[in-house]
């Protein structure tokens, strides 16, 4: 189900300060999930907050969490350079954070993972037989370090000029590279399909998937001011094809 909420972030933006808001569907469900993008940019820092959740069924096949992705760092020449990527999920009981702070300098990225999680165990009683149990909250923290450094992560990766993808042309390809996930890191393949009444619509598949000979099951649209009209996943399961739409607030 994660795939929905990644398509929440397939978008670009140049506003100062822009709230959205949007609404992702699965065929066979209607309504399944909510998203909304906070940017903002004064010239010199930007923060882009993502905030995802599910809705009916799936709300309640993920547990009804929580899916909060940040970009963080500076403007330089009217372009996004990333300081820190947080990835987080949120439940009642249950908090995981993964940090990546980009390290430029040294080429290096820092990971550090939180993981908070309530947990039930035993209670031994020797004069007793009946199973008790008592709650108890697990605290784990690790690091690791990418001998890399990437200029985009997976929330900054759409939303940076320097990307160019308007300027694209129809039938040109793209890679580019995110900091998030091993798949992302290794590449991102965006493909322009066509632009029709000012909409500009994209393919996009894993590097790793298309030198497998796969075929791309995710599509997006952008409108003329580089914001995000809406996206597509198919065939996810049995639960049919998955769609995000903005609605249209402003």
């Amino acid at each position: 189900m994660k795939s929905i909420y990644l398509l929440f972030i397939s978008l670009s933006l140049s506003a100062s300060t822009l709230h959205m808001e949007y609404i992702g569907e699965l065929s066979i469900f209607g309504k399944v999930a909510e998203a909304s993008i906070v940017y903002s940019n004064d010239g010199k820092k930007y923060h882009i907050r993502v905030v995802g959740h599910g809705t009916g069924i799936v709300g309640y096949l993920t547990q009804h969490k929580k899916y909060i992705y940040q970009s963080i760092g500076v403007v330089k020449k009217n372009q996004l350079l990333p300081l820190k990527y947080i990835a987080q999920e949120t439940a009642q009981d249950y908090n995981k954070t993964k940090v990546y702070t980009f390290d430029y300098d040294h080429n290096k990225t820092i990971v550090t993972k939180y993981k908070e999680e309530k947990r039930e165990e035993p209670i031994y009683n020797v004069f007793s037989s009946a199973r008790k149990t008592r709650s108890k909250f697990i605290n784990e923290k690790s690091t690791k370090i990418l001998d890399k450094v990437y200029d985009n992560d997976m929330v900054s990766v759409l939303f940076n000029k320097k990307n160019n993808l308007l300027n694209m042309k129809i039938g040109e390809s793209k890679l580019l590279q995110a900091t998030g996930s091993k798949d992302t890191q290794e590449g991102i393949i965006v493909h322009l399909v066509s632009i029709i009444d000012g909409k500009y619509k994209y393919s996009v598949i894993l590097k790793k998937d298309y030198l497998k000979g796969g075929s791309a099951k995710v599509t997006f649209v952008l409108d003329s001011n580089n914001i995000l009209y809406d996206a597509k996943v198919d065939g996810i399961l049995f639960f049919g094809n998955a769609t995000v739409q903005r609605e249209l607030l402003f």
